[in-house]
Order: C-alpha cells, then structure tokens, then sequence
C-alpha cells in the first residue's frame, strides 16, 4: 500500500513539472512572450564587466574603481576623490583610442603597478566595442 502511496505522489509531482500538451499548433496567444535579445550596441551590454567595478552616470560618483563617465579624453588618474595607485596618477597618460586599446588588453601588462584587476580583453573588436560604449558616456 505505500507503494502505491509513493508512486502517486511521484506522478503527481512530475505532471506539475510537465507543459500541457493541448496547445494546439501556431497558437502563440497563450504562450510566455520571449525576452528580448540584449542589445550587443547597449553601454550596459557592452561594459557590463566594467559596472562590477566602477559607475558609468556622471552623478553616480566612484566604487570599487574610479566612475568611467567622461573617461574618453581625460587624463588619467584625475577622477577627483578616487585613491589612484602611483602608476596610475605619475603614468601621464590621457584616455584616447589608442591608450584605452592598449590598456584594456592586458591591463597590467601596459601599466604595472596599477590596481586594476580586470585581466584584459585579447579581442581587438570587443575592446573596439567597450572604447566605443565609453565614449558614448560622454
């Protein structure tokens, strides 16, 4: 008799976990709407390694790193209120194409000493894709 106990309740639960399948063909009017696809263009997309660090809004002040808004064309180290590493604040160096290629390729590689601890991105289109999302932050 437990058997049998156990064995309903086996089937009861796996036909809770089950689709009805009495949705006739093409009916989509009751079916859950698909998530739309992430935007590969969208600065939250593109930098969304870069938000478990640092802000991106001009009034969202710092974090972990310094807040990336405006960071095109700045030179670096200059974000006021952030503790910048000495190679970070004596490098002398301003954020261009050029520099932020460099750097986002292997970060530590480019300016040892610095803090960051991001590995770096070895895809030239994808660090292409971040300097372009940057840029936007403008």
């Amino acid at each position: 008799m437990k058997i049998v106990a156990v064995f309903a309740l086996v089937l009861a639960v796996s036909a809770c976990s089950k689709a009805p399948d009495d949705t006739p063909s093409g009916d989509t009017a009751s079916a859950p709407a698909a998530a739309p696809a992430a935007d590969a263009n969208d600065p939250k997309v593109v930098l969304a390694q870069c938000v478990v660090c640092h802000k991106l809004g001009a009034a969202e002040g710092n974090s972990l790193g310094p807040n990336l808004h405006g960071v095109v064309g700045r030179k670096a180290g200059a974000v006021a209120n952030f503790n910048y590493s000495p190679a970070m604040k004596d490098s002398g160096l301003t954020w261009d194409d050029a520099t932020l290629d460099k750097y986002l390729e292997k970060p530590m590689t480019f300016m040892p000493g610095n803090r960051m601890s991001y590995a770096g991105q070895s895809d030239p289109a994808k660090r292409k894709a971040m300097i372009e999302a940057l840029k936007g932050l403008k």
